[in-house]
């Protein structure tokens, strides 16, 4: 069988192309079985439902088989072989075709391999060449491909599981940067698991990169936030989630259960989640190790918690320029890979103080590099006695700023966004902000 057909009956499986458009999949890119594809397009659009049932109703002469690969893994076999095709093809027409090369023909068939060679660097090259108007085919196809997720009321990025963070960034974004900040304690660590566990339980491969905590510590959260969905729960029978403390501490739960949920999560979750951690505190990690990883593992979603742990690629003299320094290589990481990267930081005591609000842009300890950088910053403040999280975005490349909070317990694995959301848009377009401005113009007007 060929990838296509692997494809085609993983996204079957799945019961949506979703995974697909946002690799930027089209039908273009399946010689063989684009009419398969442009079946589960279209019932998407139409928002029927897709299963292996009806597919094997509609196209019965299909060989329906499922891979060992996740689908994120044939997409990106998919992609290889389209080059590959195109490639060697214009090759063997070149030199072995009707019309083979020759001393009178040479600079018409370059001219034709040019042509082969950019419209495959333009998909696969590590920068991009694109003319703004001629290219505009391809283009329409991934609007396309974005308003359709749209229409089904998926992110086109990752989700998050905070529905402000997804309202406003619409979700982890390829090639963006998010940095958090916030005091020691404020569970910055814990929205990271937030944001590691719920883009593995939408397919997504993630890199957890911890030079802080252990391992036993931060597989006892994702196991806690895990065990607290509502299908979980139905599906095992489950009351009630595994409570941090009591998995930290190896007492006061059912191992019987505990291992069926540990099943259950190897067998159904869609993504996985590899956690790095520091098991020698002098031997720390370093941007160029995070990038070994991203390569050999084909991550989606970085997540280092925190950066100030990092090892600088070069030596400074300073503690801010070396801080500076591995910012920046993270950053070029999110654009090199096409991939979203987060990054926590600690909020500088002396700027943040104790006032009762969240940290914001100028209160990055250290150095103003990751704040400069980063596409989003988002502050985090913790509020123990009222069950409360707070966080606070006062840089949005794409947006607003805009505030929120949620319900948080984090032994129960609870974060639960809980201020309405306010704006007609997703550009946080806040209406009353819009009528209050109009109201100063009209003075201004009636003034002057």
């Amino acid at each position: 069988m060929s990838v296509e057909s692997y494809l085609i009956s993983a996204l079957v499986e799945e019961g949506s192309p979703k995974l697909a458009l946002q690799a930027g999949i089209s039908g273009g890119d399946f010689e063989i079985y684009d009419e398969e594809f442009d079946w589960l397009v279209t019932r998407a659009e139409k928002r029927q439902p897709v299963s292996p049932r009806l597919f094997k109703q509609r196209f019965p002469e299909f060989d329906y088989l499922l891979a060992q690969e996740k689908v994120a893994d044939l997409v990106d076999e998919l992609k290889r072989e389209r080059a590959f095709v195109a490639v060697s093809s214009a090759v063997d027409e070149i030199f072995t075709g009707e019309d083979p090369i020759s001393s009178e023909n040479a600079v018409e068939k370059a001219i034709q391999l040019r042509e082969v060679l950019h419209d495959v660097l333009k998909l696969h090259a590590p920068h991009s060449d694109v003319a703004f108007k001629a290219d505009w085919h391809s283009a329409y196809e991934r609007m396309r491909n974005v308003w359709l997720l749209r229409e089904l009321d998926e992110n086109y990025g990752l989700p998050t599981g905070i529905a402000h963070f997804d309202f406003h960034f619409g979700g982890l974004q390829k090639e963006t940067s998010y940095l958090f900040l916030g005091r020691p304690g404020d569970a910055k660590s814990f929205t990271m698991a937030k944001l590691a566990t719920e883009a593995a339980w939408a397919g997504a491969r993630v890199g957890f990169f911890s030079p802080e905590m252990t391992r036993h510590q931060h597989e006892c959260r994702f196991w806690t936030l895990y065990s607290a969905k509502q299908r979980i729960q139905h599906d095992l029978g489950l009351k009630d989630a595994f409570s941090n403390r009591a998995l930290k501490d190896g007492y006061n739960f059912n191992l019987k259960k505990f291992k069926s949920f540990l099943e259950w999560l190897d067998a159904n979750l869609k993504g996985e989640i590899h956690l790095f951690t520091q098991k020698y505190r002098r031997e720390k990690m370093s941007v160029s190790y995070i990038e070994s990883r991203i390569e050999d593992l084909n991550l989606d979603l970085v997540i280092i918690d925190p950066l100030y742990k990092l090892r600088a690629p070069r030596r400074r003299m300073t503690k801010w320029e070396e801080l500076s320094e591995i910012t920046d290589c993270l950053v070029d990481l999110s654009h090199t890979y096409n991939i979203p990267v987060v990054m926590s930081n600690q909020a500088n005591r002396a700027l943040v103080g104790k006032r009762e609000i969240a940290p914001g842009k100028d209160s990055s300890y250290g150095t103003d590099a990751p704040v400069q950088e980063a596409n989003c910053v988002i502050g985090v403040k913790h509020f123990s006695e009222e069950r409360l999280m707070q966080y606070h975005c006062t840089k949005n490349r794409d947006g607003e700023e805009f505030r929120c909070k949620c319900r948080f317990l984090p032994n129960r694995g609870v974060l639960e966004d809980i201020t309405p959301l306010r704006g007609e848009f997703a550009d946080g377009y806040d209406p009353e902000k819009a009528n209050a401005l109009l109201d100063v113009m009209k003075e201004e007007i009636s003034d002057g």
